[in-house]
């Protein structure tokens, strides 16, 4: 793409229209460092989430700082299982998880995250109301061991 259109292409001034295209047609055109500057300025999780798992080439601790603004727990998962399969760290997203008090997220992260920590996620586990979700967890656990 030239340079001129890349430009054109990830301004941010006044709509995030050319943002959402350009990340549309990220396997078509390729990689570029400019792609990700614009998302990081438009600060959007969504788009820091699309990035990230449509370019391995996306720097991820940059992206990372986004993606723990966000309200919906569920981009911080979907964030967390792209990371953890490039094998990178997902402790402070962990953090995010756990802290939510959300069990069933806790258990979706311990089931689905590589590098997760499964004895801190059983132990938030344990401190909830409803045992319910350890009982998950159990299942979910065994059933991966069981597909490996």
């Amino acid at each position: 793409m030239p340079q001129a259109m890349a430009q054109r292409a990830y301004s941010l001034a006044a709509d995030p229209l050319p943002l959402v295209e350009a990340l549309r047609r990220l396997r078509e055109q390729g990689w570029s460092p400019q792609l990700q500057l614009a998302v990081l300025a438009a600060g959007d999780p969504e788009f820091a989430y699309r990035l990230a798992h449509e370019a391995p080439e996306a720097e991820l601790e940059s992206l990372e700082a986004i993606i723990l603004r966000s309200d919906d727990l569920r981009i911080v998962f979907d964030f967390a299982v792209v990371k953890g399969e490039r094998g990178g760290d997902v402790s402070r997203l962990e953090d995010a998880i756990v802290e939510s008090g959300d069990g069933g997220l806790m258990v979706l992260f311990a089931a689905d995250v590589e590098g997760a920590d499964i004895d801190r996620i059983e132990a938030a586990l344990r401190a909830l109301p409803d045992a319910k979700f350890l009982r998950h967890l159990e299942l979910e656990l065994h059933q991966r061991e069981w597909n490996r």
